[in-house]
């Protein structure tokens, strides 16, 4: 039965336990009558209850009971004091019958007693308040009874009531902890794991019980030490109770069990975290080898320009953003792992170490593939960007050739000439260019990496090989017709030049001539006074003859040159 339970029965005070004691060392149980009609039933209630709280050894000294009838009718005392046989006969000692300053029909009374002393079972005195102390020390009486025990009806049924709770609440408390702890202490993983889930949380706070319990403790150990000298009642609730000893080993069983708790939820914490953990690096691993890898054997291409190469290395950065995400989740797990490897047991130190590698070794595989990808775009652009610069260079180069060519003099067929060679120069450079940008971008592809892990999955790059050797192919046979044409234009413009050269020695020949011509009519007019001065004039006649012959074959020798 519980305080709680019959609270306004307890509450009228129908009889109470004052913490007092007899010369026997019994307790006192003191049932105080009023002028109203005082319910039986209610007190037999308040009787059971009361003397349930004592222990066997304590109900072995017995009790005595006061009947307070001071304020009652003498029927009432008698049908009380014949109660007492039905509710605590074999505990009941003595029962001390306060009588009124009124007495009641003492022969009546008295014969009535004595005659039914033998069947009650214990001695019923009749006693007068003032003369209480002749069986009761004055220490042990209420002051209601002349004595000093201070005693609060209403104090004792609180504290009480806090007392059954903590003992309700911590036995509770115990069984479930006992069942929880039992439960993790399993061989089998299986019980163990169902026995935990089913009862890990108990019904009420540990640290609350605790509390209650450390403060009801520390309030009867006050009480027991200072008693009344501190002006504080003695409560019924002390070691003659069980109080405080129930107490004490309720706390000590909680104690233990709360430890054994909190190291099973320790270990059930730790390995939570631990399959969480386990639970997103398989979550990691999956997408990284599933979607993850998917994506990056799709994206094999290199494009076939610089619009394509860049479309794809778009798409990369799309997938590589897909993958940092990823990579945020592997970065946050590998600290939580080293945590729990720095403050982790031994048994766990295996199995996280085997998580850390496995997640490290996936996500570099996959980081070095994205590197490679990138690293495989990044030379493709660069392949196309120089490829599409010398087809700019073999297109203006061609454009030149097409063109025909009308000089106006040889110095500008000379730096025509030039610029042509300048710019097959720089075609050849590009052409260079271009082959060493298309070796290191095939050298890369017959490099490339397995995608898959731990597998040997060879990507067809076939067609990525054929479309690098196409271009350098087809820019090697663009730049071979461009040379052919610049040595047609070559030959054609140097013969440009020497017939320049030749028209200019026809002019400067024809210059001399007309010059020999002038200086001959001017000076070559006398036919001589005699033969002598003839024959001198005739020799040098001969000599213009051969001057005006030699120009005219050098004339002819030039012109004959150019067009042969």
């Amino acid at each position: 039965m519980e305080a709680s339970v019959i609270l306004p029965i307890l509450k009228k005070k129908l009889a109470f336990l004052s913490g007092g004691k007899d010369r026997r060392s019994g307790l006192i149980l003191t049932i105080p009558l009023c002028l109203e009609q005082t319910n039986m039933d209610e007190l037999s209630v308040t009787l059971d209850y009361l003397l349930s709280i004592p222990s066997e050894k304590c109900k072995a000294r017995g009790f005595t009971v006061i009947v307070d009838g001071r304020k009652s009718q003498w029927n009432v005392v008698k049908t009380v004091v014949v109660m007492l046989q039905n509710v605590v006969p074999a505990e009941v000692s003595l029962v001390c019958v306060v009588k009124p300053d009124e007495f009641w029909d003492k022969k009546v009374t008295h014969f009535c007693f004595w005659k039914e002393k033998d069947r009650l079972g214990f001695e019923v005195i009749l006693v007068s308040a003032n003369k209480l102390t002749r069986y009761i020390e004055p220490c042990q009486l209420t002051e209601d009874f002349g004595g000093s025990l201070t005693y609060d009806h209403m104090d004792w049924l609180n504290k009480r009531l806090v007392f059954e709770k903590f003992t309700k609440e911590s036995t509770s408390l115990l069984d479930e902890l006992a069942l929880i702890n039992n439960g993790s202490d399993k061989g089998n993983q299986q019980e163990k794991e169902r026995s935990v889930d089913l009862n890990f949380l108990p019904s009420v706070d540990p640290e609350t019980v605790l509390q209650t319990g450390h403060e009801l403790l520390s309030e009867l150990q006050q009480r027991r030490f200072n008693g009344s000298d501190g002006g504080v009642s003695w409560s019924p609730m002390d070691d003659e109770l069980l109080a405080q000893p129930q107490v004490m080993k309720l706390l000590d069983s909680l104690r233990e069990q709360y430890t054994r708790y909190q190291e099973v939820c320790r270990q059930r914490s730790k390995r939570t975290q631990l399959e969480e953990i386990q639970q997103k690096v398989m979550q990691v691993v999956n997408w990284l080898e599933g979607p993850g890898s998917e994506q990056l054997r799709a994206q094999w291409g290199i494009g076939d320009s610089i619009r394509a190469s860049q479309a794809l290395q778009q798409k990369h950065e799309e997938i590589e953003s897909q993958h940092s995400e990823w990579f945020a989740v592997y970065v946050e797990l590998n600290q939580q792992i080293a945590a729990l490897l720095n403050a982790g047991d031994e048994e766990d130190l295996v199995e996280l170490k085997s998580l850390q590698q496995q997640l490290s070794d996936v996500c570099y595989r996959q980081a070095s593939q994205l590197e490679f990808r990138q690293n495989l775009l990044q030379a493709a652009l660069e392949f196309h960007g120089v490829a599409q610069d010398l087809s700019q260079q073999l297109d203006g180069l061609l454009g030149m050739l097409c063109v025909d060519v009308a000089p106006a003099d040889g110095a500008s067929i000379q730096q025509t000439l030039k610029l042509l060679e300048e710019k097959l120069k720089s075609v050849d450079v590009g052409l260079q260019g271009l082959r060493e940008k298309g070796q290191g971008l095939l050298d890369q592809i017959s490099n490339q990496a397995s995608w898959a892990y731990g597998k040997d999955v060879t990507i067809e790059n076939k067609e990525n090989v054929d479309h690098i050797q196409g271009v350098m192919e087809d820019m090697q046979l663009r730049k071979q017709r461009c040379e052919d044409m610049v040595d047609v234009r070559r030959l054609k413009m140097l013969q440009m030049v020497q017939l320049f050269k030749c028209e200019e020695d026809a002019a400067q020949a024809v210059e001399w001539l007309s010059e020999l011509l002038d200086a001959l009519l001017k000076t070559h007019i006398r036919l001589g006074d005699d033969a002598q001065e003839t024959k001198v004039l005739l020799e040098k006649h001969r000599k213009f003859v051969d001057v005006a012959q030699v120009q005219n074959w050098l004339s002819s020798f030039s012109t004959s040159s150019v067009f042969e």
